[in-house]
């Protein structure tokens, strides 16, 4: 009897326990975002901005983690390791694509440790250079570049950086000698460039928009498939020659591999429903990003092919880590 008695216990109380992960009611509770740069750079900004309305549709507080180091590798590994609930999240970067061709040990597979939610956002590279220089135009630029008179060189923010790879591509394209010169970060690159320490800088649209809108730069061409809403007036690299040349720099959203396919279904479209707010779609855009949410099996394709067109390029160009 007391046997019987204990099994139909037992029963019981898994019946009337909470069954974690799979009790219908995600999310119950807070949801960790981990952003692998420091705070105040465009994908904090960026997941910063898309918080409030991403904790008004799930009803739990979302804590973003800045978690720093190793071109993002500490950060992204952290999520690789955590729970698949989708309760710890990760924004990623070209960084991310780009770091399997750089690095022999890295301590995650990039395209098997992790669950693909979403695209968040696109920005292209552009390349900037001080008013006054001699050269205002890509084709005065190649015509300096052949002539030989003397050596260029541009900054980038960052041995395999999504830019430096831009650079790269825009060297062996066009066949201009251009010494690369890479910094920490696009705040040391803009210095350097206005300062005339380098001739060209190239780097993402938001870190150099501003001194391109108040005319301490000047901006050569954009990484993008067409003008860019920010500097209509500056042409694309295709516009200038350069047949399919897009290059520019995006973030999108993972979770641990192992995620449940409704919890995946679920975050992506949430991700996608703040990044179409109003207020968010706004701000967003000030700071030189292009909304473009996609579905899970969309990013995951563009990571598989970032990495494989990565991996060319590093490898053409000889391109080392520091």
């Amino acid at each position: 009897m007391f046997k019987r008695f204990m099994a139909a216990l037992a029963v019981a109380v898994s019946i009337a326990a909470p069954q974690v992960g799979h009790s219908g009611t995600f999310p119950d509770r807070p949801i960790k975002i981990v952003v692998p740069y420091p705070p105040g750079g465009s994908s904090d900004v960026l997941l910063r901005v898309m918080a409030p309305v991403l904790q008004a549709r799930w009803g739990v507080p979302v804590v973003i983690e800045n978690k720093v180091g190793a071109s993002t590798i500490i950060g992204v590994a952290s999520v690789a390791k955590s729970p698949a609930g989708g309760y710890t999240l990760g924004v990623v970067t070209n960084a991310f694509a780009v770091n399997p061709s750089l690095r022999d040990n890295l301590p995650y597979d990039t395209l098997k440790d992790f669950t693909p939610l979403t695209q968040l956002t696109f920005t292209p590279n552009v390349l900037v250079a001080q008013p006054g220089a001699s050269f205002k135009t890509m084709g005065e630029l190649r015509e300096l570049a052949r002539s030989g008179k003397r050596e260029l060189s541009s900054g980038s923010i960052g041995n395999g950086t999504a830019a430096h790879l831009a650079l790269e591509k825009l060297k062996v394209l066009s066949g201009m000698n251009i010494l690369h010169v890479p910094y920490p970060g696009s705040a040391p690159g803009v210095v350097a460039v206005m300062g005339g320490q380098t001739d060209l800088l190239m780097a993402p649209l938001p870190d150099v928009l501003p001194y391109v809108r108040s005319g301490k730069l000047i901006a050569i061409g954009v990484g993008s498939a067409s003008r860019v809403a920010q500097l209509p007036d500056v042409p694309t690299f295709i516009e200038t020659g350069f047949a399919g040349f897009e290059s520019g720099a995006w973030f999108g959203m993972t979770a641990p591999a192992g995620l449940d396919s409704k919890i995946t279904g679920r975050l992506s479209a949430d991700f996608a429903a703040a990044l179409s707010d109003p207020v968010v779609n706004e701000k967003v855009s000030a700071l030189g990003l292009t909304p473009t949410s996609s579905t899970p099996e969309a990013f995951r394709k563009l990571i598989a092919s970032e990495v494989r067109s990565s991996g060319e390029t590093v490898r053409k160009a000889g391109i080392r880590v520091d």
